[in-house]
This record gives structure tokens, C-alpha cells and sequence, in this order.
């Protein structure tokens, strides 16, 4: 009914099932802009969920313009955060070493500007897929993820992976908060 009044702008809420993608992505193809969330772990996912809600890939193709994905991670303490030495191979290969690398971690116990807890405030990091024409062909195909997430790192986008890693290298957040923030069981 929402179509009947000619909106420029379709806001809805969430999308939790295969009912309301189909109503979002036909408000799409017909040319109005629709603006959704849906709980996804990174852009490229989100594709592969409006699939699995029974959304043709076809549809979904023509339907987005792109997609924004993003993560709340901790910012460290300025006045007691503390400089280490990253040199676990393991830990170096999240944030793409291979060397050992100077991070900064939360100090135990914190200090009075940070109130005992080594971190102060949060900040967003994203990811964002501007669905290309060979990112529309992947998802016509039915293409995983994975495959669309490569796609799109190699047309120039920063996974969230890579902006938190940015994050950890500058000493702004840690590696819990990386792993947290990327990498989900």
C-alpha cells in the first residue's frame, strides 16, 4: 500500500523475512530508493541472505545499489593504552605481518580518565560494496560470499577486516576488538 503514495524514499525497518525482501526489492525495481537493514556478518553476506530468503538472484542483482556493512569497536584508553610487540605468526597473519609490528593494547587496570578499563568510547568500522556490473553478474549467477567479497576487494573495497586491522597497526584499538569485530563462529 506504501506504493500506492508514490514515495521517492522507502525506508524499511529490517528486513527478517522472505515476504518483506520481496516487497523491498520489487519497491527497488520499480524505482524507488529503499533504505533496509538486515543482520548480516559483512556486506557481501547480505546478497547471499536476500537469496536465501527466496529472492531470485536476478532480482537482487538489478535491485541494489550497494551495501554498507558496519561494526561498533573499542577505542583504547590515549592516556594508559600500552605499546607492545606483535610477534605470535598467528596473531601476525590477522593483520597481514610477517614481521613482528609495534600495536598498542589496553593497560590492566585502566586509569581515572578511562575509569579502570583501558578503553575510552567506540567508533564505527564499515565496508561498503557498490554493486559494479561484474558484481551484478556474480549475483545473477549465485555466486557465495566469498566470491562476491573477492570481487569487491579487487574493484577497491576495504572489507572490515581491513579497516580494523588499519585500527590495530595505528594503535587505536586492539586485536580482541579485531577478532571480535571479523571473525564469528
Amino acid at each position: 500500500s506504501i506504493l500506492r503514495q508514490d514515495p521517492d524514499i522507502i525506508m524499511v525497518g529490517e528486513i527478517r523475512d522472505g515476504e518483506t525482501a520481496d516487497i523491498a526489492i520489487r519497491a527497488a525495481i520499480t524505482g524507488h530508493f529503499v533504505l533496509s537493514t538486515l543482520h548480516t556478518n559483512d556486506a557481501a553476506s547480505t546478497i547471499v541472505r536476500l537469496v536465501d530468503m527466496g529472492v531470485a538472484p536476478y532480482m537482487v542483482a538489478s535491485s541494489l545499489v550497494g551495501i554498507i556493512a558496519q561494526r561498533l569497536v573499542k577505542l583504547l584508553c590515549n592516556e594508559c593504552k600500552e605499546q607492545i610487540t606483535l610477534t605470535d605468526p598467528a596473531d601476525l597473519r590477522l593483520v597481514s605481518m610477517d614481521k613482528p609490528v609495534q600495536i598498542c593494547q589496553a593497560h590492566k587496570g585502566g586509569c581515572k580518565k578511562c575509569r579502570g578499563t583501558g578503553y575510552s568510547g567506540r567508533t564505527a568500522i564499515h565496508e561498503i560494496i557498490v554493486t559494479s556490473n561484474d558484481i551484478k553478474e556474480l549475483i545473477s549467477r549465485g555466486a557465495t560470499a566469498e566470491e562476491i567479497g573477492a570481487k569487491a576487494t579487487e574493484n577497491g573495497t576495504l572489507l572490515l577486516r581491513d579497516n580494523v586491522t588499519k585500527m590495530v597497526l595505528a594503535g587505536r584499538t586492539t586485536m580482541d576488538e579485531l577478532v571480535k569485530a571479523t571473525y564469528t563462529v
